[in-house]
This record gives C-alpha cells, structure tokens and sequence, in this order.
C-alpha cells in the first residue's frame, strides 16, 4: 500500500470510531506519540494503555470528522474533529491536526497538534449571478465548519438593510 493508502485506510476507522484498533493496527511497535513533552509514550503498548483508560471513561461518541488531510512523501497529516461526551456528562471536542510518520507501512510517530487546522487548496471564486440566474437557480445554503478557520482564511460578515422612503407629492 502506498503511504496515502495507509492514512486514508488508518483515518476510515478512526471516522468509525475504532480509535483503538487502528492504532493497533497501524502503529509499529515502538511508536512515539506525543502532544507535548511531558504527554509522551514511546511504545504501541503505552499509548493502547492511555486509549484504554480514556475510552472508558466516554459515555458516547457524538461526532468523528476529518475535514482535510495531506500527504508528503512519508509523512502525512489528517485534520480531526472529535466531539465525545465523558461519563460525568461533560462535552468534550478537540479539533487537532495528527502528524505522522510512516516506515513500511506502520506508523513510527504520531503527533497530535491540538487546536490547528490545515490550509486546504482555495477555490476561485464564483462569478457573480445576474438578476435572470438567479432567479432560475436552486438556493444553496452551504454547510457549516465544524472547525474554525484559519486567522488569515478568517471574513468579516456585514448585513446590508435597505428602506424605502415615501413620496411627499
């Protein structure tokens, strides 16, 4: 399997909700995750351990999204939204990017950097619809984010209200 095979067939069943098992099935061995320094493991079986402990103590999974990922030789990175709710009723959501890194086949690093979004490919805009299309075309509404923007992706939205005088004649 090609490296974009392996994260996207590792990111389908985290989407399912099978956290656990893709890392048992992906993650080498001695695998080193981390967050931050002191939020290390250095092997499959310590980071199972964490994922064992946190899972049960998660009443429900409401939402698992993965709005991006991207692909660079041997390392990939998947964009997640993880929306749970613990056992005391507490919501709990993470939006993070996991970084990993692959060597035949299985992840050998994985890093979760927590509240960061990856910038996707921009669209052109679309040209502006004159009175006559739009009157012919269906109303789209698009969808929410469920991520925050990017600072720079970041628009200013303003509303426009319009009144009409009467005629003194």
């Amino acid at each position: 399997m090609t490296v974009k095979q392996l994260v996207e067939a590792l990111d389908a069943e985290v989407l399912k909700g099978n956290i656990a098992q893709a890392f048992e099935r992906f993650a080498a061995e001695d695998c080193v995750t981390w967050s931050n320094p002191t939020q290390k493991t250095t092997s499959k079986a310590q980071k199972l351990e964490i994922l064992g402990w946190f899972f049960q103590n998660i009443a429900s999974i409401n939402r698992i999204e993965r709005p991006a990922v991207q692909v660079d030789g041997d390392v990939t990175l998947s964009q997640f939204v993880f929306d749970f709710t613990n056992r005391q009723g507490e919501n709990l959501v993470y939006e993070e990017v996991i970084r990993r890194v692959w060597k035949d086949g299985q992840v050998v690093e994985e890093q979760y950097l927590l509240n960061q979004t990856l910038e996707t490919e921009k669209k052109p805009a679309a040209k502006k619809a004159t009175k006559k299309e739009e009157s012919q075309e269906e109303v789209i509404t698009p969808s929410v984010e469920p991520a925050p923007a990017p600072a720079a992706a970041k628009t200013k939205t303003t509303t426009k209200t319009t009144t009409k005088k009467k005629s003194s004649k």
